[in-house]
């Protein structure tokens, strides 16, 4: 991300939630009627002329955006909803939101968070750009209390910034890393899983996603993969630095000491959410939604 700027991607993935936003209910992955409020704007307009669209129109829209993007739209939003079914399926002592960016949960899933201790981490900009909104995004809604931890998780010590602001590694843990990995270095990511592994009690859990084989066969699905690393980098200044390949996947988390329990792509989110999802699955995207446990 751009030194001293809130991450563009975070309000990125943001303005797709809102989007989603506007179709009817039956339509939806998931309801997120606070995203709007948290976008810039641009995006703010362009939200708000899709919903002044015929429901069709709307639908094309994001379909065509899905596209563009091979599949990363319904990858994003399938993903959230999957992991906002499992927090609500999941006791916990604490809930650990790592990179939260715009995430709303302390509002809507306000009843089940607030069974838990919950923290917020993210880099000090995009959370202070956050803190700035969210006052007048979420108005008279109720929230969990929450404790947010400003940290570069390329650069600063997240278990010593973390614990500093009260989390017990003791407890049962459930750590949420949701669109992050792929826009670190190796190193980045490895102790980062290493982290949650160290600071867990028992029955505790890790979910996050993981960019596996990018450069897949086909000139389609390479020319695809190609558009969308040259937007990352060039319009949003955030880059893909890291990817396993699938068949490494639990062999790399086994080596942070994590256990893969449950390994989801695309094809596996449809068959939870069926005809909600708007996506074009030929292109889907080579991601994961892996959810862990530390040994």
């Amino acid at each position: 991300m751009r030194k001293d700027t809130p991450s563009a991607t975070a309000e990125m993935v943001c303005s797709w939630r809102a989007l989603e936003a506007t179709l009817p209910s039956r339509q939806r992955i998931l309801n997120d009627p606070f995203a709007r409020g948290f976008l810039g704007p641009v995006r703010r307009g362009l939200v708000d002329s899709s919903a002044a669209l015929p429901i069709p129109a709307r639908r094309a829209l994001l379909r065509r955006l899905d596209q563009a993007l091979q599949g990363v739209v319904t990858f994003v939003l399938a993903r959230h909803r999957a992991i906002d079914d499992l927090i609500l399926a999941t006791p916990s002592d604490q809930v650990v939101f790592m990179g939260a960016g715009y995430d709303t949960r302390l509002a809507r899933l306000c009843e089940r968070l607030q069974q838990s201790v919950v923290f917020e981490v993210d880099h000090p900009d995009t959370a202070q750009r956050k803190s700035e909104l969210a006052d007048a995004v979420y108005a008279d809604a109720e929230l969990a209390p929450s404790v947010t931890v400003t940290v570069d998780f390329a650069e600063d010590s997240i278990e010593r910034r973390l614990c500093e602001a009260g989390l017990d590694p003791d407890v049962r843990t459930l750590w949420i890393w949701e669109g992050v990995s792929m826009y670190l270095p190796e190193q980045a990511v490895r102790d980062t899983l290493k982290l949650f592994t160290r600071l867990s009690g028992s029955n505790s859990l890790a979910v996050c996603d993981v960019l596996s084989d990018p450069r897949r066969n086909g000139i389609l699905a390479k020319t695809q993969t190609h558009v969308l690393e040259v937007a990352m980098e060039w319009i949003y200044s955030e880059p893909f630095l890291w990817h396993c390949p699938r068949d490494q996947i639990a062999s790399f988390f086994a080596s942070c000491g994590l256990t893969i329990l449950e390994d989801f792509g695309l094809d596996e989110l449809v068959g939870r959410y069926e005809k909600r999802l708007h996506g074009w699955l030929e292109a889907a995207p080579s991601f994961r939604l892996l959810i862990s446990e530390p040994k």
